[in-house]
């Protein structure tokens, strides 16, 4: 019997790792658009000239040389006179760690006296999430036409690979859904 308690923890712990892992890696997306457009007559793009991200100057060359890089895999040509001009806004925000130690004490005593007491302990520091907004805005009519909204965990000391490789996952996943698929 120990055995198999001792192989169903395991399992147990596995499962609770491997949760862990996905749930820290996965980019939050939030799509909306203005069913009454049609997408098919996007053919170039710009960033807004006066584009104020909310990213240092370094992240902010990161996020518009991936975001070329995807727009002309979906067939856009960026322009002086473009269709569409892109806009980046971010918001850095804190939350607590999820990650506690549990301690516990328990005592037993004659005459059917038990006492208890239980409490976490948190463990590690608040972790920084990213929320990236992307607008595509009509620039005919300076019209917002789509909007992606992402969030993801942002490391703040990661190194200038990590941190090109995250914008790079952030965009490929807010582009997932443009165009839009209308019915």
């Amino acid at each position: 019997m120990k055995i198999e308690y001792i192989i169903a923890m395991k399992q147990l712990i596995l499962v609770l790792a491997v949760i862990l892992v996905c749930s820290c890696g996965t980019t939050n997306v939030v799509y909306d658009y203005d069913e009454q457009q049609d997408f098919s007559k996007y053919k170039t793009y710009a960033f807004f000239p006066d584009m104020n991200s909310g990213l240092s100057d370094i992240d902010q060359k990161r996020l518009i040389s991936v975001t070329e890089a995807a727009m002309n895999s979906k067939g856009f040509t960026r322009s002086d006179i473009p269709d569409i001009f892109l806009n980046f806004e971010t918001v850095f925000s804190k939350q607590a760690s999820n990650n506690n130690l549990g301690v516990g004490l328990g005592g037993g005593g004659g005459g059917g006296i038990n006492v208890g007491v239980g409490g976490n302990i948190p463990i590690g520091g608040p972790l920084t999430y990213l929320e990236l907004t992307l607008d595509f805005v009509d620039v005919k009519n300076d019209a917002l036409v789509w909007q992606a909204i992402t969030r993801k965990r942002f490391y703040p000391n990661a190194t200038p690979e990590k941190r090109r490789m995250f914008f790079q996952k952030v965009i490929e996943k807010a582009l997932v859904k443009y165009p839009p698929q209308q019915k």
